[in-house]
């Protein structure tokens, strides 16, 4: 996990929202490998161990997918990944396109229960239940499994800013307050009304393997 997306984290308990701080063990190029979340408000402790975060374990794993290049493309192009200024959420299976996304786009991308096999190096893996553990609006954008619960998907939206970019499979229903902006047989493109607002990463390091 970069140093830079611990002051977009939260705590996912049920309580005021709360900024997490970090005890860190392992640091490689501003990438904690390992090391340990707070939370002040709850005592909670979140482990982050060979750069992943886990908040909760995911009821079922995610299925392992293959990457395609194309679809990295259309990815970071209906995103509007142009510029390296903030972060994207890939939840669930997108995040199995970490690599192709990153071959064209230089936005730090956050994964949220992706599968267990991926390429690339994402700025922060979170293993999370249905509650995404980012403050509100600090994601430029995401990307929504279509297998997510209706909590989960409330939760990415919410941290997506105002004006910012989401995509999901096409037969998925779109979310509550994101506007439809284009779609074809295989997915819908949306958008969340309003002004910008970016939470900006260095990018730096590798992943641990």
């Amino acid at each position: 996990m970069f140093v830079d997306l611990i002051e977009s984290l939260r705590c996912p308990r049920a309580h005021e929202e709360t900024q997490l701080v970090v005890a860190t063990g392992k640091v490689v190029d501003r990438h904690i490998l390992e090391g340990t979340l707070g939370c002040p408000s709850c005592g909670a402790e979140f482990r982050i161990a060979s750069g992943i975060t886990t908040f909760e374990v995911p009821a079922r794993p995610t299925p392992p997918v293959a990457a395609n290049t194309e679809l990295g493309v259309r990815i970071a192009a209906f995103l509007e990944l142009t510029d390296a200024k903030g972060f994207a959420v890939l939840s669930g299976v997108w995040g199995a396109q970490t690599d192709p996304v990153q071959r064209v786009a230089e936005t730090p991308l956050v994964l949220m229960n992706p599968p267990v096999t991926f390429g690339g190096e994402p700025a922060g893996i979170l293993l999370c239940g249905d509650r995404l553990p980012l403050a509100p609006q600090s994601a430029r954008a995401a990307a929504l499994d279509g297998s997510m619960s209706a909590a989960q998907v409330a939760s990415i939206v919410n941290s997506v800013r105002q004006g910012g970019r989401l995509i999901g499979p096409a037969s998925m229903p779109l979310p509550a307050g994101v506007t439809e902006v284009a779609r074809d047989a295989a997915l819908w493109v949306g958008e969340k009304p309003g002004a910008v607002r970016f939470v900006e990463l260095k990018k730096s390091g590798s992943r641990a393997e």
